[in-house]
């Protein structure tokens, strides 16, 4: 019987007590990082960029495209073709699970060049205006670099950019899953 009014009196307790929590809204924060891309990749299409510091990911994650923005100084790039479109981006350090009946899109990251014509002299363009378009899943992992490529949509490296002062801009949202 002692063990029954020490329960009971342990129960009005904690009924006590929760009857100052907040019964209202409950709020689960999800973990999410960004980081962002600034990359020259001159006329070979090759991009290798060291992260300011090293990119924790401590669980199975969602990476998601923000927002992708070029800066072309020449006057005449890319050149108004059909295969200069779109750009077709490649990470190494992302697994990109993406089918295409094209081989130089299998497995990659299409983003409308959204350019009408040539661009003037020094002229920036925001080709991904939507946000969080789903890139792939990463597991735990830490990252120190982003490498990959960015084409156009027939493979091509020299028609995207052309001189140094090309680059384009990349921000990325990692977020957890639950």
């Amino acid at each position: 019987m002692n063990n029954f009014g020490q329960n009971l009196k342990e129960a009005r307790e904690n009924a006590e007590l929760s009857f100052y929590q907040n019964p209202g809204y409950q709020f689960e924060r999800r973990m999410r990082k960004t980081f962002i891309i600034k990359a020259n990749p001159k006329q070979t299409g090759v991009f290798n960029v060291t992260l300011q510091e090293p990119l924790r990911i401590d669980s199975l994650s969602d990476i998601f495209l923000e927002n992708f923005t070029t800066f072309h100084s020449t006057a005449d790039h890319p050149p108004a073709t059909l295969p200069c479109s779109a750009y077709v981006l490649r990470f190494n350090e992302f697994n990109h699970q993406g089918n295409s009946t094209d081989s130089n899109s299998f497995n990659s990251l299409i983003i409308p060049n959204e350019n009408t014509g040539a661009p003037e002299a020094g002229s920036r363009k925001i080709h991904k205006g939507k946000k969080l378009n789903f890139v792939a899943s990463i597991n735990p992992t830490t990252l120190t670099k982003i490498s990959g490529t960015i084409t156009d949509l027939d493979g091509g490296i020299d028609t995207m950019f052309e001189t140094t002062g090309d680059m384009f801009l990349a921000e990325f949202v990692i977020v957890s899953r639950d």
